[in-house]
C-alpha cells in the first residue's frame, strides 16, 4: 500500500472514530436510568424501557466498532495492516471502514 493510500485511510479512520465517539456520548446519555419520581405515564415508561434497550444494544455495537477502528489505526504502516487473518490477502478498505471489527476478507467470511 502506498503512502497516499495510507494517509487517506488514516484520515477516514480518524473521522470515523470521531463520529462513533460522538454517537457513543449521545447513546450513553439515552441509556441513563430514569428516576422513579419522574412524572410520566405507564405507557411512556414502557416506551422508555424499550428505547433504552435498543440504545444499549447500539452502544455495544459502536464500542466494538470503535475498538476495531483503533486496532486498525494502530496497525497502519505495518505489514499486516488490512490483511485477512485467515488467507493473508488484503481486505477491501471499504469493508474495513464499514465493518472495522472484521479481521477477515469477504471470501473468508463465507
Amino acid at each position: 500500500m502506498d503512502t497516499h493510500s495510507e494517509k487517506e485511510i488514516k484520515e477516514k479512520i480518524l473521522s470515523k472514530i470521531t463520529e462513533i465517539e460522538e454517537e457513543i456520548l449521545v447513546l450513553k446519555e439515552h441509556t441513563k436510568p430514569q428516576a422513579l419520581d419522574s412524572a410520566i405515564g405507564r405507557v411512556s415508561r414502557m416506551e422508555f424501557i424499550n428505547n433504552r434497550s435498543i440504545n444499549e444494544t447500539q452502544l455495544k455495537k459502536n464500542e466494538t466498532k470503535l475498538k476495531g477502528l483503533r486496532n486498525w489505526l494502530g496497525k497502519l504502516g505495518l505489514s499486516d495492516f488490512g490483511k485477512c487473518l485467515r488467507c493473508g490477502n488484503e481486505i477491501n478498505i471499504n469493508r474495513l471502514l464499514f465493518i472495522p471489527e472484521s479481521n477477515n476478507c469477504i471470501h473468508c467470511v463465507h
